[in-house]
């Protein structure tokens, strides 16, 4: 009798073990996914802050072109006798104008190809990436296009 008590007493402290693992198992894959929830949570912000940063500053970029026709046309047809500068030359901001929606539809493209990130395979996120630095590539000639007409400005009306 006492060696079935043993036996018995032995079957229950190793079910208890199993249960105490299981137990301590899932505490652990619920930290872990919290965790891994938080990350999301993190990178989805970030994403949300680069692609806000990148409008903000386009944006800008833009307002900023559309100073420059104004400037390329005042400039172009004041003083009425001796301009500063030539009234042609107001195709310059326009262009960049022009070359700044290009970049507005191609962004919307991207997002558009983004929006299936779900079923993407390693090529395709590598494609995304290439898009991205395409992107910001011609947002940067962009603003040195912008910048470079308004040195050319300066240079004309001093």
């Amino acid at each position: 009798m006492e060696n079935e008590a043993i036996k018995l007493l032995q079957e229950i402290n190793k079910t208890l073990n199993e249960i105490n693992a299981r137990e301590q198992t899932s505490e652990i894959m619920e930290e872990t996914n919290k965790l891994f929830d938080k990350s999301d949570r993190r990178v989805e912000y970030a994403t949300n802050q680069i692609q806000n940063t990148f409008d903000r500053v386009h944006d800008k970029i833009f307002n900023f072109n559309n100073i420059l026709i104004g400037a390329f046309l005042v400039l172009g047809t004041f003083p009425n006798d001796a301009p500063h500068v030539k009234l042609w030359t107001i195709i310059f901001p326009i262009l960049n104008m022009v070359f700044m929606i290009y970049i507005d539809i191609n962004q919307m493209e991207i997002h558009r190809y983004a929006a299936g990130e779900q079923e993407w395979n390693d090529v395709e996120r590598e494609a995304y990436g290439k898009k991205i630095e395409k992107q910001t590539r011609l947002s940067m000639l962009s603003l040195f296009l912008s910048v470079g007409c308004l040195i050319y400005l300066i240079i004309k009306v001093v």
